[in-house]
């Protein structure tokens, strides 16, 4: 069911709109319903009972509450589940059923049935920074995001945005990719990413700003 002694393959997947479904009401059901809800799924929680914030998204609209314990032939129709109850065995049913009826399957507490794990997760806006142990230690997982989330401040974020505006416009300039990649691997280096770790944003975009014009491709003043 997993992918046994090999790798798994890092992706991130376009999550909008697509129907999952979460068996389990508790905490760890919650996390999971928080971060789909974010990613724009469409969560469907199948649970004899739910947490109190987890009723109040029912209640609103903002999930499907299917109030029953599992049985087979419940995920039919869904991308992905995700068992998330104290019960081991029924955790165990809901992977073979996912499996058999074609859904990805996480489980939150046995990585050996997983078709995906989760990783730890440092969000600066749109930057994104994943930690994963493949399911072999969680907690080291949450001890090396924790260091990351300590170094790696808002300010990172701040820089993605302003990074973007840049590339739509050098998209229009430059139709080459690869040139484009070899504009930025001359303006991207590691002092830049020291100004952003020592908190001088404004000395960062100096510097890719420069970086950008010495080449003859300086950006408008609207992305500055």
């Amino acid at each position: 069911m997993c992918i046994g002694v090999e790798s798994m393959y890092p992706v991130n997947l376009n999550m909008n709109q697509r129907p999952c479904a979460v068996v389990g009401g508790g905490r760890v059901a919650q996390r999971k319903i928080d971060r789909l809800l974010v990613s724009g799924a469409r969560v469907t929680v199948i649970s004899p009972e739910l947490t109190d914030e987890l009723r109040t998204l029912a209640e609103t609209g903002k999930i499907i509450w299917k109030k029953s314990t599992y049985s087979p032939g419940l995920l039919q129709g869904f991308f992905c589940a995700f068992a998330a109850t104290d019960n081991s065995e029924v955790n165990h049913k809901v992977a073979l059923d996912a499996k058999a009826a074609g859904v990805l399957v996480n489980v939150a507490s046995e990585p050996e049935l997983c078709d995906f794990t989760l990783p730890a997760l440092v969000e600066r806006g749109t930057l994104q920074i994943a930690v994963s142990t493949e399911g072999a230690s969680p907690g080291f997982s949450r001890l090396i995001k924790q260091d990351l989330a300590k170094r790696y401040h808002a300010g990172f974020g701040e820089l993605t945005e302003f990074l973007r505006d840049i590339r739509q416009q050098l998209i229009t300039e430059y139709g080459d990719s690869q040139e484009r990649e070899k504009l930025w691997r001359k303006v991207l280096t590691e002092k830049v990413l020291n100004l952003v770790l020592n908190e001088d944003l404004d000395g960062a975009k100096h510097e890719i700003r420069n970086g950008i014009n010495s080449i003859g491709a300086e950006p408008s003043d609207s992305s500055r």
